[in-house]
This record gives C-alpha cells, structure tokens and sequence, in this order.
C-alpha cells in the first residue's frame, strides 16, 4: 500500500456505512488512511496517524462561488469548501469556512460542544499541528482527481506556524494582559482568569473588473481563539480566495478578550451576524438587505473587539461599523457606501 499506509475506508465499498464516526488510532495504520472519498461534490473524511497519535481531517463543498471570483482566481475552486483539523479527544483545532455557514451542519454543533474542553499544552498543540501538515501533504498526493478542489485547500496548512512559535499572537497576548497597550477589546475590564482572547487578522486582494466595478476588494481573515492554549484557529474566507492565497496580503489585526468572547458569534443576541459570518444573503453588489465579503470582514474583526456588542461601537441588530466606509450585515437598515473596500481593523 506504499510508505502512507493508506486505508480506504468501508464507505468506499458497503452501502450504508456509517462514517460520521471517527474510528479510534486503534483501528488505523500508520500514515493517511482515507475513511470516506465516495463523492467528491459533498466532501471527503480521513485520517493521519504518526507515532500512535491521530489527527481527523474533513472536507466539504458549498456554494459556488461569484462569478467575480470565478473570474479573477480561475486556478482556485469553483466552490466554497471547508475544511477542519480535529484532535484525538474530539476538538476541533483548525477549520476553514468557505462561507456564512458550515456547508455541514454537524460541524458547528460539534465545535460549540468542545469551545470549553480543558485546553492542551502548547507541546500537544504542536503535535497536532504538525500533524495535520502532513496528513495535508498526504492528501494531496493521494485522493483521486475528483477530489482536487478538496486538495487545493490543503495549501493552508503550510502557512501556519505551530502554536509555540506564533510569537506575533503571543506578544500582543502578553502586551495585553500587561496593560501595556490601549488597543484591547472595546467593554473589557483589566484580564482574569476565564476571559477569552481572540485575535483576528485581515488579508485583502484587488479583484478584476466585473460588471462596472474596477477597484473592488476582497478580504477574508485568520482568527485566533485563546492563549496561551490557543483552542482554535479559524479561517474564514468569506466566499471567495482564503487568506494564504497567493495575492492575499496582510494588512491589520484586531486583537483583545472579553468574557463570553466567541468565534461563531452565538454568545450575542445579535441576529443578523451568527454563525461567524453575516446570515443575511450573500450578494457581490450588497445593497438592500444583502451583504458582502468585507461586510463579514468587518464583523470578524468586530468580534475580537467587542464579543459582547457594546452599543456604544456597534449596533446589536445590524452590525453597523463606521470606518473608511460603512459595513453593515443588514444594508438596507444603514447603507453600505464604501464596502466594496476593505475594512480597516477597529
């Protein structure tokens, strides 16, 4: 079977077999073992194991993407796809959204159901982390051509530093926590035990032309849940090119902790940002009720800010932000002049 000790799982063979269970490192071989590759248009499960130890990895297809994107990035997927990195216990500890939503509505459940798990050590950490680069790797080179979109999504991982050498998010946590700098979240109080710190980074590309827009951005972020344990890292695309594609450029951060703080955005009573992302529909020209890529852009950076949506900064039923434009999940109550652009981070 080669060097990556593959296993094709049960699904491939037996109708009706179940997968949404993760067998244990007990019933895997060393190497990628390929659980669930039956159909390449909802998504594929697997599994890495190394040394005793086991990292799951999922993907899954959404919608298709605008035909803005479509054109601009024809090398990326045509589709949204997600993507997640889940430990031994369980725990989700990586995950890319394509979209607002999970495409695979098990997924939130089963992230919220260990938001709280006692965290690992950054050592533990690293080892999941190096884990999952490989298990990435692997699947590239290893799952069928139908399954190249599912494999171009693998590329993130290479870009991520394990946790204990993220010294940028340690700084700024340490920083923080210290008092030694006034950009913190926006209703926090000084930091105690059982407060949650969340550190989002914006990266932003210029599209090409479509219809009569030239000069329109897309951004998408990288978002950092917790230190030193650091829980989960979550990239969220915002239904075009993720943060590591090529062209994508870094350009600010937002960064600080509140209690109650939440990557999904369900610890608010805001209801037309959950999820992560805006729920009203998705639109490239915005407007009306609709929303865009930046507007989502803007409620992530938002939530390192201000978990608890302090009236004062925002609006707790529109998500308003006013900042070198206006960005908005619920246009049609505020406007969205300007959001075509880029936010800036709050």
């Amino acid at each position: 079977m080669g060097k990556l000790g593959i296993v094709l799982g049960c699904a491939l063979f037996a109708v009706g077999c179940v997968t949404t269970e993760r067998p244990p490192v007990t019933e895997l071989k060393e190497g990628l073992n390929l659980l669930d590759v039956r159909d390449a248009t909802w998504g594929s499960n697997a599994a890495y194991v190394k040394n005793g130890r086991v990292v799951y990895l999922e993907t899954r297809i959404g919608a298709l993407k605008p035909e803005i994107y479509r054109q601009t990035w024809p090398e990326d997927s045509a589709n949204e796809i997600d993507v997640r990195f889940v430990d031994q216990s369980g725990r989700t500890f990586y995950v890319q959204r394509g979209g607002d939503n999970y495409v695979d509505p098990l997924w939130h459940a089963d992230i919220a159901a260990h938001a709280n798990q006692k965290p690992l050590d950054l050592a533990a950490l690293d080892l999941d982390m190096q884990l999952a680069k490989e298990a990435a790797k692997a699947y590239r080179v290893t799952v069928p051509a139908s399954f190249a979109d599912h494999a171009l999504q693998m590329n993130a991982l290479d870009r991520e530093p394990l946790p204990s050498k993220n010294t940028a998010v340690r700084a700024r946590f340490e920083k923080a926590k210290a008092g030694l700098v006034k950009d913190q979240a926006y209703g926090s109080w000084d930091w105690v035990d059982g407060d949650r710190w969340i550190d989002t980074h914006l990266y932003s590309a210029s599209t090409g032309c479509f219809a009569w827009i030239c000069a329109a951005k897309h951004s998408a972020t990288l978002m950092y849940k917790d230190w030193p344990s650091l829980t989960l890292v979550q990239s969220s695309c915002n239904h075009g090119r993720c943060y590591n594609g090529d062209s994508m450029g870094f350009n600010c951060g937002s960064y600080g902790w509140s209690t109650g703080a939440s990557l999904t955005g369900e610890a608010n009573s805001n209801t037309t940002a959950v999820s992560g992302g805006c729920a009203t529909p998705y639109n490239w020209n915005s407007g009306g009720y609709d929303h865009l890529c930046n507007d989502d852009a803007a409620y992530e950076l938002w939530q390192a800010k201000d978990a608890r949506w302090d009236t004062s900064h925002g609006d707790n039923i529109s998500f308003v932000w006013y900042d070198a434009g206006e960005f908005a999940c619920n246009c049609q109550n505020t406007g969205c002049d300007g959001d075509w652009n880029r936010p800036n981070c709050p």
